[in-house]
């Protein structure tokens, strides 16, 4: 027994970046492309894969033609970056004032939503979105969804990375941008 466990902890030696630790977070930031860019450069995400969700009322599955929005799974290090941190990216990404999509992307597919997968990141969500109502001094159009499924889109992975010169006339089209990675107020 003993010697499984020495194997075990000679495995976790070698593959130090394998964190123990790591975490998951969702998030519907208005269109896939442009979080993904954003949150593949944040220190401590691990990896960020485009997809939509569909809100699950009660944990029952999806009703016939439910709305999908196109959203991002993010792994991260909690040891290097915090859920919290993540909820600031995302208040910089999106225009909490609109509930009818995101910049120049209209339409259901592209509104806002914080998709927390536990009480943790409910707690996080619900204090991240009371501050900025707080700070604007009005509602946010943004929902919570307490809980959804992912479904992913392997085909938009690094779409924008792929197609640079789409993408940026994309970006330059839609406005938005440039988004400025600014620590919490």
């Amino acid at each position: 027994m003993t010697d499984n466990v020495s194997k075990f902890i000679s495995i976790l030696l070698l593959f130090p970046s394998a964190s123990l630790w790591a975490d998951t977070a969702m998030l519907a930031a208005g269109d896939m492309w442009r979080a993904e860019i954003v949150y593949e450069a944040v220190p401590g995400v691990t990896r960020v894969e485009p997809g939509y969700v569909i809100p699950l009322p009660e944990g029952t599955a999806p009703a016939q033609g439910a709305a999908r929005r196109q959203a991002v799974r993010i792994d991260y290090d909690p040891a290097l970056v915090g859920y919290g941190d993540l909820l600031n990216v995302f208040w910089q990404l999106v225009d909490g004032h609109d509930g009818g999509g995101q910049y120049c992307n209209r339409g259901q597919e592209f509104v806002p939503a914080l998709l927390p997968r536990d009480d943790y990141q409910w707690r996080l969500a619900q204090v991240s979105l009371t501050r900025w109502q707080a700070l604007h001094g009005r509602a946010s159009r943004v929902s919570l969804w307490p809980d959804s499924r992912f479904t992913p889109a392997p085909e938009m992975e690094d779409w924008a990375a792929r197609h640079p010169w789409r993408f940026g006339f994309y970006a330059r089209r839609c406005g938005g941008w440039p988004v400025t990675l600014t620590p919490e107020p």
